[in-house]
């Protein structure tokens, strides 16, 4: 059966979004806002939750119908045949999404819906799923408009930046979403020497890890919604799973990542080890004004802090030493910088090659790429 897909994701990588989904073989891919929709089966879901690097959530469209109010709302749901895709020993949980004028309270929509789904199941079997707003079996996911509910079931549950290692998160870390997008704006080719010279949890490194082996990014986890709907095809999953985990490869990159924190230090290291105890990743105690460069050229990964979450006494300051440690002791290589202080990033001091927008939580971030180019200063190994 051919379903419409939508793939959610961070504002400013649907494009990524487009080129990971044509590698799987998905083509005729529409971009929304934050989003990307197509049509696939349920091989393609189960490829998309598995592998997609920059999606947040795997959307499967089940139905749409005009309804103008609460009531038509609530009859609609009503009429949906739910159990052809769960049964009512399943848990289950609603999101509503309203850019309705007329109906916005997306709490009292959630609300209605639930009522709408428990309703049915009791009039037809005399018994009625539970709620669970934290980890339910089955998710239902509603966009409502001025006149129109596009109704779907997230494929996903937890949410797919959820890598399954249950990795430590550090005090301002990035979104591993976000990070692999970076990393995958970069065309970074996954050999070379990668450097995070401000590491924090490792969250670029645990993603550049993962990219260099060809992991799929959710090879470690071992739940998604999709499991639980009636209509789920394990042998199906599980050729998909085989072959993912055959393509899995030795890293030929050299990725390091550096912190003055002994609390970031720590972190890193266990998330990494969490991810894969033989990973070659080095994580080393090492202030980055105080560094030298690994080799004549690679590719530099920076989430410095905004301070917003971790103060800066003098953020202008701090960045402007950002960019003459870059200019003076990594020629030949290519930084990769997002920071959400829009004025202090400035202070790099250098014209960056190209910026991006985008966004770590709710902070609005400028990505920007710095060609460095070679000076007169000698090459000296990074000790």
């Amino acid at each position: 059966m051919i379903y419409t897909i939508v793939v959610k994701t961070l504002f400013g990588l649907e494009e990524v979004l487009v080129k990971e989904l044509e590698v799987l073989g998905i083509k005729n891919v529409k971009i929304l806002n934050r989003a990307v929709e197509f049509e696939g089966d349920l091989s393609d879901v189960y490829k998309c939750n598995l592998h997609l690097r920059c999606a947040l959530s795997v959307l499967v469209k089940i139905g749409q119908e005009r309804v103008q109010n609460e009531e038509q709302l609530y009859k609609y749901i009503y009429s949906i045949d739910w159990s052809e895709y769960f049964d009512l020993r399943k848990t289950i949980a609603v999101s509503v999404v309203t850019v309705s004028e007329t109906m916005n309270h997306s709490l009292f929509l959630e609300q209605k819906t639930k009522d709408a789904i428990v309703d049915y199941f009791r009039n037809k079997f005399g018994d009625r799923p539970n709620v669970d707003v934290k980890n339910p079996d089955a998710k239902i996911s509603i966009y409502l408009t001025d006149d129109t509910c596009n109704l779907y079931l997230d494929s996903s549950g937890r949410a797919l930046y959820f890598r399954g290692f249950d990795k430590e998160i550090g005090e301002a870390s990035i979104n591993e979403c976000l990070a692999a997008g970076i990393i995958q704006l970069s065309g970074w080719n996954l050999t070379g020497e990668l450097v995070d010279p401000m590491c924090g949890s490792g969250t670029f490194l645990t993603e550049a890890y993962m990219m260099a082996r060809n992991m799929p990014a959710g090879i470690n986890r071992k739940q998604f919604s999709f499991m639980n709907w009636n209509n789920f095809n394990s042998v199906e999953w599980k050729k998909i799973l085989n072959e993912a985990k055959a393509e899995i490869c030795e890293s030929k990159a050299n990725i390091m990542g550096c912190d003055i924190d002994p609390e970031a230090l720590r972190l890193s290291k266990i998330n990494l080890y969490k991810l894969d105890k033989a990973h070659d990743v080095k994580v080393v105690s090492k202030d980055f004004f105080t560094s030298k460069s690994l080799s004549d050229e690679g590719v530099i990964f920076c989430n410095p802090p905004y301070g917003t979450r971790i103060k800066l006494d003098d953020a202008k300051g701090f960045y402007k030493k950002i960019g003459d440690k870059l200019k003076f002791d990594y020629t030949g290589y290519t930084a990769w910088i997002i920071s959400s202080d829009l004025s202090a990033i400035k202070f790099i001091g250098m014209k960056p090659d190209k910026k991006w927008i985008l966004y770590n939580g709710q902070l609005e971030c400028r990505l920007h790429k710095y060609s460095i180019y070679s000076g007169s200063r000698k090459k000296q190994a990074y000790r």
